[in-house]
């Protein structure tokens, strides 16, 4: 692993964009291609949105981990919020109450969006509630000399080396 961030966040989209640069921050010293960024940036940011929205956490925080590996990017998002069941979201496009402006608004692109950006995802629900959703996005790099700087970091710090085909 090539680094973690662990972050404890206050239910607050004030906090959100600075989550998001963080890990924009260290892919772009990473020289990954700006679309692996731009995906992972709009994945946290939807995901830490969905909790400050939707989750009502017991305590009125929330935990993020992004583990940077030279491969991938594992994001870890989890609240102790009331949980939720795909079941009862509605539909993309419908009108629903607006948790944080007052109002009505449409929505429910979220999950959708979710699902375009991540190459791996997993919903959970946290114990003894609330959810945890990890996602992961493949990475690819500007170059073959930046992807092998990546694998050397990633070694360095004791994580496993994997060849990839594709």
């Amino acid at each position: 692993m090539i680094l973690k961030l662990t972050l404890d966040l206050p239910e607050d989209g004030d906090y959100i964009r600075i989550t998001r640069m963080l890990g924009r921050t260290l892919l772009t010293e990473l020289h990954v291609v700006e679309p692996d960024i731009d995906d992972l940036e709009l994945l946290i940011g939807e995901l830490c949105t969905n909790v400050v929205r939707h989750a009502h956490t017991t305590s009125g925080r929330f935990r993020v981990v992004q583990e940077f590996l030279a491969e991938r990017v594992v994001l870890t998002v989890e609240d102790t919020g009331k949980g939720f069941a795909f079941h009862d979201v509605p539909e993309p496009g419908t009108e629903r109450p607006d948790t944080i402006g007052g109002g009505e608004r449409i929505g429910g692109f979220g999950m959708s969006l979710v699902r375009a950006l991540a190459d791996r995802l997993q919903f959970a629900r946290s114990d003894p509630q609330g959810t945890t959703v990890h996602a992961e996005v493949e990475l690819h790099y500007r170059t073959p000399e930046d992807h092998d700087k990546a694998r050397k970091m990633d070694a360095a710090a004791g994580a496993e080396v994997t060849a990839t085909t594709s």
